[in-house]
């Protein structure tokens, strides 16, 4: 199967950060995988290239044996380096053009969205799929306002690319973002944050599987 394929198969897309989880990256890894996480994208803002590719290489490894998609965070260069199945872009990364020229047509970009102008936009780029968001006000993206459900109603009516709902998303709230249109999820603190891994993920991945809209 196509790595694209994996993509619209994708549910639950789980973001790990070092320095919010609660335990190192590549337990992590390991436990979002056993709990069912169908993505895992590595986010790592604040080490060198050298550290996050060696750290990469490492959650790679996990990630190809389970049959898990890792997406980089920002650097296409590691991504490429690593082998990784794609590479997620902010608004003020590079564009999908010049991500595109690094990792080649077979790999995945997907790219951060606000509003639905920027979401329009990724698509025309040429982005395989966008996140939304944030849905609700949450820390790790304190610097951008949240955006509500109505957006995602929006998005869910216009965008034909798979798109990703992300922003403090919870157990307790999921099913509205769910009503809303949305039926893939990125979680990072609700998971990676909790005292047990395991079952955070197992608890997202049921209700993403049962939810009928």
């Amino acid at each position: 199967m196509a790595i694209k394929d994996y993509l619209h198969r994708m549910r639950l897309c789980v973001l790990i950060s070092g320095n919010i989880t609660t335990k190192s990256v590549k337990e992590t890894a390991r436990l979002v995988i056993d709990g069912g996480a169908d993505a895992i994208q590595l986010r790592e803002k604040t080490i060198s290239d050298n550290e996050f590719t060696s750290l990469a290489i490492e959650i790679r490894d996990i990630t190809t044996k389970r049959g898990t998609l890792l997406i980089i965070n920002d650097r296409a260069n590691v991504a490429r380096e690593v082998n990784a199945d794609g590479v997620h872009l902010g608004q003020h990364d590079m564009s999908v053009s010049e991500a595109r020229d690094i990792i080649g047509n077979e790999k995945i970009i997907g790219v951060s969205t606000h509003n639905i102008v920027q979401a329009r936009q990724a698509q025309k780029e040429g982005a395989d799929y966008i996140a939304i968001g944030p849905v609700h006000p949450t820390a790790t993206k304190d610097y951008e306002p949240s955006i509500g459900l109505e957006v995602i109603q929006e998005i869910s009516r216009e965008i034909s690319i798979p798109f990703i709902a992300i922003g403090a998303i919870t157990l307790e709230n999921l099913d509205e973002v769910l009503k809303a249109g949305a039926s893939r999820v990125a979680v990072c603190s609700a998971i990676i944050s909790s005292k047990d891994i395991l079952s955070s993920t197992k608890q997202f991945k049921d209700k993403l599987a049962h939810f009928i809209r």
